[in-house]
């Protein structure tokens, strides 16, 4: 059964369900609740299965985890952490799960160093992560010391599940999170990761809390009873936690030409570039998306060619080393420009982009709005974006999309999941 949520908490009612140092380090760090914690954090607290859907930047990450860290370092207090994995964390791509891992590694030392200065036990809450960059050694190494929270992707669970020695250490999961959830729900993907939740049903024998992070979509009742999952023909019970505050938005469309019919595509493509490099110098970071790989590549190529410096291309083809690179000299601001083909390929810590051109239409409201969220990331902060078309069928779908994105109408997601 699904039920709304409609019961907001205090801070201070929160704080009360935290371990002291938890409590402590929340405090120090935070001046209040984002909507999504006020909501769904006494929820997961208390064992339920959660749906939460909300703004880029509105602080999801931290709704999914502090309940979890909490009860893990109240297990260590009372001696009962074990050598096993107690969390499970699948995001569709392989950057998101690095930016998880740095951002859980991040409040772990924050505790410790906390716990230090108190005097109290340091937290000895293990993190790690399993995903095709992931190096032998690693794989083996966690086989033999599982992580009490395990980050993955559909892909590797998959193979995981698959494998007699390490799907042993998934016998008493307690809480799985799913990630973005709105990008594999109704793709083969999505099927794929829906199987491999009741295979981990099955192998538990019972049911483990479920929590869903998920941007904007509709309808989201959809989503909730893919993330839900069916017992006996009848959907399991799942709480939605839908915050509707939405995020200021700055749009337009560009033509590189006055008149796109009156002009050779040559003419109309080579003009497009002038209006890039002007955008580029105009802003500190720009992000520019394509629709394919080999887009990213020619964009990038065509770009330098016209002397634009600090500029580097970004996508799921390159190495694990050049993609890193690319995202760390984001994050320390030495890059200009990127150009990337998928939103979720360049993760999510990549620090502050202020402008976002997408080239050509995304094809939907919902991935136009998740790549031009990237600009302007903090809660509250105006995502500014500018689309370019240079054909005429192309300029339609972009003015429809970008009215659309204004007036809040979200496509409809198909969510693929099988009826036992």
């Amino acid at each position: 059964m699904l039920h709304k949520v409609r019961t907001v908490a205090t801070k201070d009612e929160v704080l009360g369900l935290m371990e002291p140092l938890v409590r402590d380090w929340f405090a120090s760090k935070f001046k209040g609740l984002t909507e999504p914690q006020a909501y769904a954090v006494p929820l997961i607290h208390d064992g339920k299965s959660v749906l939460v859907s909300s703004p880029t930047g509105s602080g999801k990450t931290l709704t999914a985890f502090l309940s979890i860290i909490n009860e893990l370092y109240a297990k260590q207090l009372r001696g009962e952490l074990e050598e096993r994995i107690y969390c499970l964390y699948v995001s569709p791509l392989k950057a998101l799960a690095n930016d998880i891992h740095r951002n859980l590694e991040e409040p772990l030392r924050e505790l410790t160093e906390l716990a230090q200065r108190e005097g109290k036990p340091v937290p000895a809450i293990r993190v790690g992560v399993r995903s095709g960059d992931t190096p032998p050694q690693e794989r083996q190494r966690q086989v033999r010391r599982p992580p009490h929270i395990f980050i993955t992707t559909p892909e590797s669970i998959a193979i995981i599940l698959s494998t007699p020695k390490f799907r042993e250490h998934f016998a008493n999961v307690e809480w799985v999170i799913l990630d973005e959830i709105h990008e594999v729900c109704s793709s083969k993907r999505g099927s794929l990761l829906s199987i491999c939740l009741e295979r981990l049903r099955e192998q538990t024998g019972r049911d483990f809390v479920r929590i869903g992070l998920s941007a904007t979509i509709a309808p989201i009742e959809e989503e909730a009873k893919f993330l839900a999952g069916y017992a006996n023909g009848k959907v399991r019970d799942m709480h939605i936690v839908e915050v509707d505050t939405r995020k200021s938005l700055d749009l337009a469309v560009l033509c590189p030409v006055r008149d796109m019919t009156a002009v050779p595509m040559e003419v109309a493509n080579a003009r497009m570039y002038d209006v890039l490099s002007d955008l580029i110098d105009q802003h500190r970071t720009t992000l520019i998306f394509t629709n394919t790989r080999s887009g990213t590549e020619h964009v990038s190529f065509k770009l330098k060619e016209r002397g634009v410096e600090d500029l580097e291309a970004h996508h799921g083809s390159l190495s694990k080393v050049t993609r890193l690179d690319v995202e760390q000299k984001l994050k320390d601001g030495l890059l200009k420009a990127a150009v990337s083909s998928t939103s979720l390929e360049l993760g999510i810590d990549i620090g502050y982009i202020d402008l976002v051109v997408q080239i050509g239409s995304p094809k939907s409201v919902a991935k136009g709005l998740q790549r031009i969220g990237r600009a302007g990331h903090a809660y509250g902060d105006t995502a500014v974006g500018r689309m370019i078309a240079f054909e005429p069928w192309d300029l339609m779908e972009c003015a429809t999309l970008a009215k659309a994105a204004y007036d809040g109408r979200i496509d409809r997601v198909d969510a693929r999941r099988d009826v036992p």
